[in-house]
């Protein structure tokens, strides 16, 4: 009905048992392609590969502690590199000989600044509309689950108690066990056991008439609109910043630290200093990139709060 999905695993439908809990929760089982040698999803076990890969290519280990302790981690390492390459080039070069060069120097230097500021305002501004497009597209997500209810209540039984117990089926699933699979950064698949039964038993309406034509076509267009913002949601999951925009912005960030050690300073105090303060300010813009280039992980992943609005909701209705 909506671009043929295929049946998947997962727990058969009950009416009597719409929620995921005890040993129901262990047959949900998500299918996941991150690149780690094995993962465990309520005591499901998955094997991987490209550890090496994953590992030089993408920061995602970063996600694993928390944020203000990588903050500190990296404003220090940042200003520790800038204090001690400015060590280093003391005395290969002399001090007198980079203030004959200054003004050439300082030139270089600006462009390079500027180069390196323009990289990161770009990268930031990047990351932060993509954390937002995530986050909407969870609320629309969630509000399209809400209008396939709203459709539901047209119903008369036993299909309006099906249609239910696959809803809070679909939403129990998406909160306890793909938010939490998304936050250790593993890809969802985007095939659901719970829509295929709401695809179901959408197909297995037998209209009386007019109204139910209506109302049928309303519920079959409701559930397209979900099955779209749900692939919206796993694609923005699945697309983190490529690993080339970290390599250029890090690199940057090196090459403008270590060029400020070239400039000719009279007092070294004052120059280590100069340099270790632009160090960590680059360093924060670069833990606020972190902090937002994976949506769903991390201290400031997108909240599941608008499905668990949805479930409540569903639930005061009965």
């Amino acid at each position: 009905m909506h671009g043929g999905r295929r049946s998947a695993w997962g727990p058969p439908l009950s009416r009597n048992t719409p929620n995921v809990t005890g040993d129901q929760e262990n047959r949900y089982r998500v299918e996941c392609r991150r690149n780690s040698p094995i993962a465990y999803i309520y005591g499901k076990r998955y094997w991987r590969d490209g550890v090496a890969v994953q590992l030089m290519m993408q920061p995602g280990m970063v996600y694993e502690y928390p944020l203000w302790g990588v903050g500190l981690l990296l404003a220090g390492a940042a200003a520790l590199g800038a204090i001690l390459l400015g060590l280093a080039v003391r005395p290969l070069l002399s001090l007198e000989l980079r203030r004959q060069h200054n003004d050439v120097a300082a030139a270089i230097f600006s462009v390079i600044g500027v180069t390196f500021a323009v990289l990161l305002a770009f990268v930031a501004m990047v990351v932060w509309e993509h954390y937002n497009a995530a986050k909407a597209t969870s609320y629309a997500e969630a509000g399209s689950v809400r209008d396939v209810y709203d459709v539901s209540l047209g119903f008369s039984d036993p299909e309006k108690s099906l249609l239910r117990d696959g809803i809070l089926g679909y939403l129990e699933t998406v909160v306890r066990v793909e938010w939490p699979a998304q936050a250790r950064g593993l890809s969802v698949a985007s095939n659901s056991a719970w829509l295929n039964k709401l695809d179901a038993i959408e197909a297995g309406l037998k209209p009386a008439g007019t109204a139910d034509d209506i109302r049928q076509a309303m519920l079959s267009l409701s559930l397209m609109r979900l099955s779209d913002a749900r692939q919206e949601r796993l694609m923005a999951a699945d697309t983190p910043v490529p690993a080339v925009v970290w390599i250029v912005t890090l690199m940057g960030g090196a090459l403008t630290v270590a060029f400020a050690s070239f400039l000719g300073v009279p007092s070294l105090g004052m120059h280590l200093a100069m340099s270790a303060t632009m160090a960590i300010s680059g360093a924060l813009v670069l833990i606020m990139i972190i902090a937002l280039s994976n949506p769903f992980r991390g201290d400031f992943r997108v909240s599941a709060d608008p499905f668990e609005q949805v479930i409540a909701q569903v639930r005061a209705s009965d």
